[in-house]
């Protein structure tokens, strides 16, 4: 559904922008670099109103919103709460991916705009702002939370609004089978589950502790992981959880190390990673870690170094300390374009999905030729060969995810290194001298 944005359809969003703001009273700081504190559950639409927090290029004669079309994409992301930090990354990567969009004619020739909402890492909060995303604002499609909660929480309703959508989470709970008109371009956590046993079985482990958090992607995930292991022959020696919120997981490591495990999984999400890893080595636990994501540049930074090697996972993509620590073309690219606007290095794999994300709906647009829901929701589903920044996208099998297959890691010294060129190398039998625990 397209927009038009005549001086009536300007005097209607006004007035609606002047309510609304009465009713909502505070207004979304910028892009949470602070940690949006006071934000409310949604963006102020007389914010928007006056572009101050909606994202759009700036073409010839003035800025996208003036112009007299546009193609909003309603965002609801977390830029505040817990894993504000992922939010923001991945609305920057958004925002940069608009702007490259736009200069080259946006979608079919109509300028792209980004209206954001801040789920405030809530599915409450979701469910309100995505709501008036689609109801008030009458977006022309939606980008969704990298949290799989959120997504969870939303994507009966967009669907069966018809609404043309992208959840960035990884969770399998919420791309149903039914769910038409919802893609993804990041990560399925489903398929990561295989290729992280893999990875235990070219270690020869056989005995797993699991620990996991409360959050819909890791007690999916994590269970997904144990009945693998099952299928496997590999013993589940532990199985421990913690509630988001909590900072100190002694009890439940504790009663991990205590089961002698061969290696430790830890399915988490965001924040609590780096605290987890922390505490398991200061418990004097030096084995291998299973991760059920990357151990990111911003989660090294807070468990530190020295506590970091050792961490495998299954994964599309890495982060990486500079741009020429990169040697993918097409990644390098994104990165340098990132670190020229935003002055930092990407530190989440939250700006990777939300830039696939974005790459995905503009392909789309070009294939469909036209920018309504059904035309871009068939237009999907033909998208082959696509490049990303985990490898090739393909939508072809009707099962909308873009990656289906990618490859694994072991994190040593800040550099994520393929694991089976790690252990053709000899690393294996390094870290198991280095660390004792050859069996």
């Amino acid at each position: 559904m397209m927009k038009g944005k005549g001086d009536e359809m300007k005097m209607k969003k006004r007035l609606i922008a002047m309510a609304m703001a009465a009713m909502m009273m505070f207004s979304l700081a910028g892009c949470a670099e602070s940690g949006g504190e006071n934000q409310s559950s949604a963006q102020s639409i007389a914010e928007t109103e006056t572009g101050s927090q909606t994202a759009a290029s700036e073409t010839e004669g003035g800025s996208a919103a003036g112009t007299e079309e546009v193609f909003t994409i309603g965002v609801c992301i977390p830029l505040s709460g817990a894993n504000a930090a992922y939010g923001a990354e991945a609305m920057n990567a958004l925002e940069l991916g608009v702007e490259q969009i736009n200069a080259e004619g946006g979608f079919n020739g109509v300028p792209v705009e980004l209206l954001v909402y801040d789920s405030q890492n809530s599915a409450e909060e979701a469910v309100k702002a995505t709501t008036k995303l689609i109801e008030v604002e009458q977006v022309d499609a939606y980008i969704g939370s990298v949290n799989s909660g959120e997504m969870l929480a939303v994507a009966d309703y967009l669907n069966e609004h018809k609404i043309y959508s992208m959840g960035m989470g990884t969770s399998p709970s919420w791309m149903k089978p039914e769910h038409e008109y919802i893609f993804r371009a990041a990560r399925n956590d489903d398929k990561t589950v295989p290729l992280t046993a893999d990875i235990a079985e070219k270690l020869d482990f056989n005995r797993i502790g699991v620990f996991y958090g409360q959050d819909d992607a890791s007690i999916v995930t994590a269970e997904a992981f144990m009945e693998e292991c099952e299928n496997r022959g590999i013993e589940i020696c532990a199985e421990e959880s913690y509630d988001m919120g909590d900072t100190d997981y002694s009890g439940q490591i504790a009663n991990i190390l205590a089961a002698n495990p061969d290696c430790v999984y830890i399915a988490v999400t965001g924040e609590p990673g780096p605290l987890i890893v922390k505490q398991l080595r200061s418990y004097g636990y030096t084995g291998i870690i299973l991760d059920r994501e990357s151990f990111m540049a911003a989660q090294i930074d807070i468990a530190g170094e020295e506590n970091s090697n050792y961490i495998a996972f299954a994964i599309p993509y890495v982060t990486y300390e500079s741009v020429d620590q990169c040697d993918d073309p097409y990644m390098k690219e994104f990165l340098q374009a990132y670190l020229d606007k935003y002055g930092e290095m990407v530190k989440t794999d939250s700006a990777y999905r939300a830039y696939d994300t974005i790459t995905v709906m503009w392909e789309a647009a070009k294939i469909a030729g036209k920018n309504d829901s059904d035309s871009l929701k068939d237009a999907t589903n033909q998208i082959s060969g696509l490049q990303g920044l985990g490898g090739t996208m393909d939508y072809t099998s009707g099962n909308r995810e873009g990656y289906n297959t990618f490859g694994s890691f072991i994190l040593i010294d800040r550099k994520n290194i393929p694991l089976d060129q790690w252990i053709e190398d000899g690393g294996y039998e390094a870290y198991k001298e280095a660390t004792g625990n050859a069996k």
